[in-house]
């Protein structure tokens, strides 16, 4: 369960109540092998009055890089500031919910608009549960110290989930989402070697920008599962494959351990296991640009890889006396190793992130 959920917890079962917000603000700190570091602050604010709900977000993302991509390409290191604003309003009545949310996020060479609308209904006495999301983006890649310089980005896509009550110890999910991009989808500030050294450098016969197709069609199949183990322990497990018309696939599974410590404090440990075919245009050198219709690209996230996650998470909540007010402190930190199996310069990377939560709930 995500700081988030753990925060809107009191809210989402709270219907009958009059009112009730909170107010939450999380640290995430990132720092990689790769010479990466990414702090973000987060803001959150959340109420409800009878049977709707509002809920504003406002993250600051700094991002420091000169990691391999940075370096081949014979760019200085880069320094970069991410604003986004997400805003969440939504309305229960009996067994159905609606729900809409705004992303805004902008920063020197990039803005993005994103909208997902939802609804929801519950079956069978509460014991199905059917959700449907449809999502956009309207995006805008630039390039920063080229003021000319400026293509459009779009996606249009849906997400199906279905979730069952299997007794009363255990729930599960299946969910299905199919997402189309098209637009400029490279980087305009990756270049790509031809010839048989693989990085730009001063020896390399020929440099091109990156080319990738225009479109792209990505395809997701989650199955998730969750089961009591006794009154103070739970177990999930979650399966996620992916595919998409570019030739890459990927499969990741994900168990995880739940103890309630107390019923103010909870413990999440969990693991994570990836791995990840190559795009079809994909190639660690390139000797021959023909064979791959045109289509050159020096994304590490393109080629094939092997990714392992260790996280821990600790929540605490203390209500006071009178019961009319909740503090919710946490942290959640994770361990985690990509191998990079086809990529020249790089073999793997180490990164360690956290998070700092603090928040207060008025139920």
């Amino acid at each position: 369960m995500s700081f988030r959920a753990c925060l809107l917890v009191a809210v989402g079962c709270a219907g009958h109540a009059p009112k009730v917000t909170n107010a939450s603000s999380t640290v995430y700190v990132r720092s990689d092998t790769d010479a990466t570091t990414i702090v973000a602050p987060t803001v959150h604010l959340a109420g409800k009055v009878d049977h709707a709900t509002l809920a504003a977000t406002y993250t600051v993302d700094a991002w420091t890089g000169a990691s391999v991509d940075v370096v081949t390409a014979a760019t200085k290191a880069i320094h970069e500031k991410r604003n986004e604003v997400d805003a969440t309003a939504g309305y229960e009545h009996g067994t159905v919910a609606l729900s809409a949310n705004y992303r805004f996020s902008t920063e020197p060479d990039y803005l993005s608009h994103g909208l997902t609308l939802g609804v929801r209904t519950d079956l069978a006495s509460k014991n199905t549960t059917i959700a449907f999301d449809l999502l956009g983006t309207d995006d805008r890649v630039g390039r920063s110290g080229d003021p000319v310089f400026s293509q459009p980005v779009r996606s249009l896509g849906g997400r199906l989930a279905l979730a069952q009550v299997l007794g009363r110890n255990t729930i599960a999910e299946l969910g299905w989402q199919t997402t189309l991009v098209d637009g400029y989808q490279a980087s305009p500030y990756r270049f790509v070697a031809i010839g048989d050294l693989g990085t730009c450098d001063s020896n390399a016969p020929f440099c091109i920008p990156e080319q990738v197709p225009g479109q792209r069609v990505r395809n997701a199949v989650t199955v998730r599962a969750r089961r009591a183990l006794g009154r103070s322990l739970s177990s999930g497990l979650e399966y996620r494959f992916y595919f998409d018309n570019w030739g890459m696939m990927s499969q990741a599974i994900q168990p995880d351990l739940a103890w309630r410590l107390s019923d103010a404090q909870t413990i999440l440990l969990r693991y994570r296991y990836s791995t990840q075919s190559r795009v079809l245009f994909y190639r660690p050198r390139y000797f021959d640009v023909a064979t791959t219709d045109g289509y050159v690209t020096r994304d590490r996230k393109l080629s094939a890889l092997l990714d392992n996650e260790l996280g821990a998470q600790y929540v605490h909540r203390i209500e006071n006396e009178d019961g009319d007010r909740v503090v919710v402190w946490g942290l959640r930190s994770t361990l985690s190793r990509v191998d990079y199996l086809a990529f020249v310069g790089l073999e793997h990377v180490w990164a360690l992130e956290a998070t700092a939560l603090l928040g207060v709930e008025f139920p």
